[in-house]
């Protein structure tokens, strides 16, 4: 399925080409799933630059970080820090060559964790590829229609790529970690933020930056890109639906048994409309809501969005040969800020 997406931009499959780099891949749910998890690939210089670029940068600017969704999200690094990882993924065929144009900068402290989400449709693309540092993670997946959850443990000092149906149509979240943590997750983004360490789509690759930030605030601002659940805190507080619940509160009420890519797309393209109308942007994106077409429309045609057949119950051992954490349960009490529906709506919601 992931090579068919594949032609769309490059005939590269990084699926097939990660079972050959080294050190081995592990895809903890098969092939076809989309998730492939490099143990460490990340070498002490480049664990070590990371860290430090990552420290600095939260160190320098302490005073203005606050916490977000349940971790702290940083400032960019410089771009060289990542710069041999991401050469040396492309050489392994774990990404396209050029690909990969943006980094948003994660640091967790012991308790932290990002809640269910599903990474902005609109303004990413396909393919993400994750550096994780400093503390194993465990991290669920949710299928977005019929509540099937799996989960898996990423250790430290690993590369994993997101892809295809891992991507798409399962929610994924950090569950809270056990002692510090950082992570780096590099993507393609299609419009120019800060994040950005190589060009965009040609199309708005001229745009000033500060025009850019104006066209993502408006598109977060009608949660373009996001799929939409009429369900808050409130209601999943009422109904003792807790904060790590996603599973249950798929399955059991179905909020999204009748999405699709597709139709999400319609959605945000007639949103998109009303703010040109409304004169809120004035820059033509209709090329961005073609190519999503097809590339969603390929998806659909592989992917069975809706009630796939649940495998059998697997232990921990046989879906990967990476142990599975135990999960925690619950938040710290404090100033931290318990995490919302699957799906929600809040604009930052968007990284692992």
């Amino acid at each position: 399925m992931l090579n068919l997406i594949r032609k769309f931009v490059a005939p590269v499959s990084a699926k097939a080409a990660a079972l050959t780099a080294r050190p081995p891949a592990i895809q903890p749910f098969g092939p076809d799933f989309g998730l492939t998890i490099l143990p460490d690939y990340l070498n002490y210089d480049e664990r070590k630059d990371i860290k430090e670029a990552i420290l600095d940068t939260y160190l320098r600017q302490a005073s203005t970080i606050k916490p977000s969704d349940g971790r702290f999200h940083l400032p960019p690094i410089a771009p060289f820090t990542i710069t041999s990882v991401v050469d040396r993924m492309e050489r392994d065929q774990l990404v396209l060559p050029g690909w990969l144009n943006n980094q948003t900068v994660n640091m967790f402290l012991a308790g932290d964790f990002i809640r269910a989400h599903v990474d902005n449709l609109f303004l990413y693309d396909d393919t993400f590829a994750i550096l994780s540092l400093g503390s194993p993670a465990t991290m669920k997946l949710v299928h977005l229609q019929n509540g099937e959850e799996l989960e898996v443990l990423i250790p430290e000092g690993c590369v994993y790529v997101m892809e295809g149906p891992s991507r798409y149509i399962y929610l994924h979240m950090v569950m809270p970690v056990e002692s510090p943590r950082m992570s780096v997750v590099l993507r393609r983004c299609c419009l120019r933020s800060s994040g950005n360490f190589r060009d965009v789509s040609p199309e708005v690759n001229g745009i000033l930056p500060y025009r850019a930030n104006a066209l993502v605030a408006a598109l977060l601002s009608k949660s373009i890109g996001v799929p939409r659940i009429p369900i808050d805190d409130e209601w999943l507080e009422a109904h003792k639906i807790g904060p790590f619940d996603t599973a249950r509160f798929v399955e059991q009420l179905r909020p999204m048994r009748d999405w699709s890519l597709l139709k999400q797309l319609d959605e945000d393209e007639q949103r998109y409309r009303e703010l040109v109308q409304m004169k809120y942007v004035n820059i033509d994106m209709a090329w961005r809501f073609a190519e999503l077409r097809k590339q969603f429309k390929l998806i659909e045609e592989e992917v069975t969005l809706k009630a796939p057949v649940r495998p059998p119950k697997q232990s921990a051992s046989r879906l990967s040969s990476v142990p599975t954490a135990a999960t925690t349960g619950g938040v710290a009490e404090g100033d931290r800020t318990p995490p919302c529906g699957p799906g929600c709506e809040h604009p930052q919601h968007n990284s692992h």
